[in-house]
């Protein structure tokens, strides 16, 4: 009975110990929850935009030589020419006084070409007029830019098919330059003097010159020169090779998109997508016209304007995409796109130019790849 008793107390012992070692068991299956938001980050390489440079119907732009060359009947004035200058003389007599010849040894010229087989001296001042109204074409090229997309599930359809809500941003830029002659009509003003004769040294050459002695002495060697032209004259030409425009369109456009998309299960690793929906873009630019006048003598004369532009664009867009799950939190994308969202126009208007500029954004298309991550 004693013995019984004692195996008894053992044995409500043992079963006492082994449930106090036991370890718990709980259905994880309770505390897991589905991933819902979709954050893609990547970037986009597209091609489509066209760019054409545009001209108005009459004078589209003025420009040429900022130089004052004063009345050509003056006297004891300073004279600016764009290859040249006649300023005031600087000679005394023996009391001091300055001399009333009329002539001046206060000059310069720089071109070979002023120096004219009847004895004159040429100096001028041109001015340009572009008439072109050509509209030219220019190709933007293939545009690389980044893209972020936020998604939120909201289940499945039938086993194999899901659906979410996404909206999303990307950005890509422009810049663009087309070069060409234009035609435009070229006044060129021209003052005449006499040198009586005199021997003009090679350009460029400027009054008063003097040379170094062997000894270190200074001889005078200025050639004198009139105070005002012995005549003035004005000619026009027209020709397309005298002025060429540089057009330049720089800056950026922000695409906004959203709506539903749609995703296709094909193994437990790859799924395919597409999504289609409304888009939004603002286009943001700084369009400038650099103008050079190649003119007979001297350098070229060059004048650049420019304005800055912006604008709200809307349209559509629509992509199809191949995902590969990395894990279930994971994966990467590749896929293709279209993007329509209309003409963006700019003018340029400012100092006496009537330009405009007009890039066409309505058929966008390219490839997107980047990472998902889910959270």
């Amino acid at each position: 009975m004693k013995l019984f008793r004692c195996l008894a107390l053992l044995g409500f012992a043992s079963l006492a110990y082994a449930q106090q070692d036991e370890i718990p068991i709980f259905n994880l299956d309770d505390y897991y929850v589905e991933p819902r938001m979709n954050l893609s980050v990547g970037f986009r390489a597209l091609t489509g935009p066209k760019l054409s440079f545009i001209g108005s119907p009459g004078v589209t732009s003025t420009f040429g030589s900022v130089q004052s060359n004063g009345d050509a009947n003056a006297t004891g004035i300073a004279r600016d020419y764009h290859d040249g200058y006649i300023g005031l003389d600087l000679r005394k007599d023996a009391d001091g006084k300055p001399l009333t010849d009329g002539k001046t040894n206060s000059w310069s010229y720089v071109d070979a070409d002023q120096r004219r087989a009847d004895g004159y001296m040429a100096f001028s001042t041109y001015t340009a007029s572009v008439t072109d109204t050509a509209t030219r074409a220019s190709d933007p090229g293939n545009s690389y830019g980044t893209e972020l997309i936020v998604a939120r599930d909201f289940g499945k359809i039938g086993g194999k098919f899901q659906w979410k809500i996404f909206a999303g941003m990307s950005i890509n830029n422009i810049n663009t330059g087309l070069r060409d002659n234009v035609l435009a009509t070229i006044t060129r003003t021209t003052d005449l003097y006499f040198m009586n004769g005199a021997t003009v040294p090679d350009p460029v050459y400027q009054a008063p010159s003097t040379i170094t002695n062997e000894d270190g002495s200074l001889t005078d060697t200025t050639v004198l020169i009139g105070q005002k032209p012995d005549s003035r004259t004005t000619s026009s030409t027209t020709d397309n090779v005298s002025v060429s425009n540089y057009w330049k369109l720089r800056g950026s456009y922000i695409s906004f998109r959203a709506g539903p998309a749609f995703a296709y299960t094909i193994t437990d690793r790859f799924r395919v997508s597409f999504s289609v929906g409304p888009a939004m873009v603002y286009v943001g630019t700084n369009y400038s016209l650099e103008q050079t006048l190649t003119p007979e003598t001297s350098d070229p004369i060059t004048a650049t304007i420019n304005d800055l532009g912006d604008d709200l664009l809307t349209g559509y867009y629509a992509d199809a995409n191949v995902e590969y799950l990395l894990s279930d939190r994971a994966g990467l994308y590749v896929g293709a796109f279209f993007q329509g969202t209309g003409e963006y126009e700019q003018d340029l208007t400012s100092q006496n130019s009537t330009y405009s500029t007009k890039l066409d954004l309505s058929s966008l298309k390219g490839l997107r790849a980047g990472l998902n991550y889910r959270f």
